[in-house]
């Protein structure tokens, strides 16, 4: 088995918004999520959501993320082939999120 650390990050949108899809026949494990808020004066809200067997369950819901702050979620996050890491904002442009990633193939 070939492992293979990969860095992923997004502007998140304001409807659910794909960060990661595990490749096909590999498994992977979010080490973490760093989700800041760039914007200096607004706070905002975000989801994180993983996809289970096609279905979206909730890591994180409407938490909330301080103007110029950064919300970390460092607990293994493991996915199978096909699944899918999303979020999603409470306001356009205000969150950024970066992922580090270990892919098993």
């Amino acid at each position: 088995m070939a492992n293979t650390f990969k860095n992923a990050g997004i502007a998140i949108g304001t409807s659910r918004t794909t960060l990661y899809t595990c490749p096909a026949a590999t498994q992977a494990v979010i080490h973490a999520l760093y989700i800041s808020n760039v914007d200096g004066v607004n706070d905002a809200d975000v989801t994180v959501e993983i996809t289970v067997n096609s279905t979206y369950f909730h890591v994180a819901k409407t938490v909330p993320v301080p103007a110029d702050a950064t919300l970390l979620l460092d607990k293994p996050m493991n996915l199978e082939a096909g699944d899918i890491i999303a979020l999603t904002a409470s306001t356009a442009g205000d969150l950024e999120v970066f992922a580090s990633i270990l892919e098993i193939a």
